[in-house]
């Protein structure tokens, strides 16, 4: 019982210090999201303790990573998550699984530590100038012709205070004068 008890603790606290790195350092340095990094941390934790559970329960893997997607389901079935907080959101609960299910405490460190390592290097070194993009309803559907991009740019960049680089055309609707578009912009430093 007190064996079990202390590798639950150690193996909570590797886990809430990767988690930590990942939302705070890393995650929360390029985007300020607060309800997702709150929904990274508190999906972790549980899936986290469900997992330690079920391991020491004897229940099987099938039933743990149905569960997970049942939790997928209802949850984030009713919004739309952008792909890099889902990306995120699978590592969170990856750590989680590696963590709670690991039997070497060195080995579940080494895995969380090269899984850090590759989310820094791809968060901080390869995709720094990465766009970042967001669905706008255009109402000047006028100054949508070939020739005039420079001033819907421009346009787009005094309405949003978004360092707009280039938009794509998604639907237009001429019933209401309005188009849809995709507007890419660089996220301010």
């Amino acid at each position: 019982m007190t064996e079990s008890l202390v590798s639950m603790g150690l193996k909570f606290a590797i886990d809430l210090v990767v988690i930590t790195i990942l939302v705070r350092v890393i995650y929360y340095s390029f985007k300020k999201d607060q309800e997702f990094a709150f929904s990274f941390f508190l999906l972790n934790i549980i899936i986290f303790f469900i997992c330690f559970v079920m391991q020491t329960a004897e229940i099987s893997m099938g039933v743990a990573f149905g569960l997970f997607a049942i939790f997928g389901i209802l949850r984030y079935r009713t919004i739309t998550i952008p792909i890099k907080e889902m990306s995120y959101l699978f590592t969170a609960i990856a750590v989680a699984l590696i963590t709670a299910i690991g039997k070497n405490l060195i080995e579940v460190a080494l895995m969380n530590g090269l899984i850090l390592m590759a989310v820094f290097i791809m968060e901080k070194l390869w995709f720094v100038e990465n766009e970042q993009y967001k669905s706008i309803q255009y109402e000047k559907i006028d100054l949508i012709q070939q020739d005039r991009v420079e001033e819907i740019v421009a346009d787009l960049q005094n309405r949003t205070r978004l360092n707009v680089t280039r938009f794509e055309i998604k639907s237009m609707n001429f019933l209401n004068d309005t188009a849809q578009l995709k507007v890419y912009y660089k996220p301010q430093a």
